[in-house]
């Protein structure tokens, strides 16, 4: 059986997260697929990130010379890393529907109890709740 993965389930806390799973003294062959899911994922959400860019670049307002208009608050600052979007229904549906994309990978998901976990983050283990049975 594949893991199933939304694009709404993954970001770089998930890599941080798997990261921290591997570094713990865990069975070596659940840390070598372990290694191998990483690699999957990582380029999963290298790719993610960079349509999310796009679709963002796609909604964002513009100035005449093409560059993105920052927004400001209501004293006029300007909102740091923020961006204008013209079409906010638009971008919100495109965006959802990114989002609810489903990726496989063609690893069998990891019973828990192979890890031999003396200890674990609660927070840790919500993002990579799809990697177990």
């Amino acid at each position: 059986m594949s893991i199933i993965i939304r694009n709404s389930q993954l970001n770089d806390e998930t890599i941080t997260s798997l990261n921290k799973l591997v570094d713990v003294d865990i069975n070596a062959s659940v840390a070598f697929k372990l290694m191998k899911i990483i690699k999957e994922i990582s380029s999963i959400i290298e790719d993610k990130n960079k349509m999310e860019q796009m679709i963002i670049g796609k909604y964002s307002e513009k100035d005449e010379d093409g560059n993105l208009v920052q927004p400001k608050d209501d004293k006029g600052n300007v909102i740091p890393g923020g961006v204008s979007i013209k079409n906010m229904e638009e971008f919100s549906s495109e965006m959802e529907d990114f989002m609810s994309i489903e990726n496989e990978i063609g690893y069998d998901r990891i019973d828990f109890e192979d890890l031999n976990l003396k200890t674990s983050r609660v927070k840790d283990l919500m993002k990579l709740e799809f990697l177990f049975n």
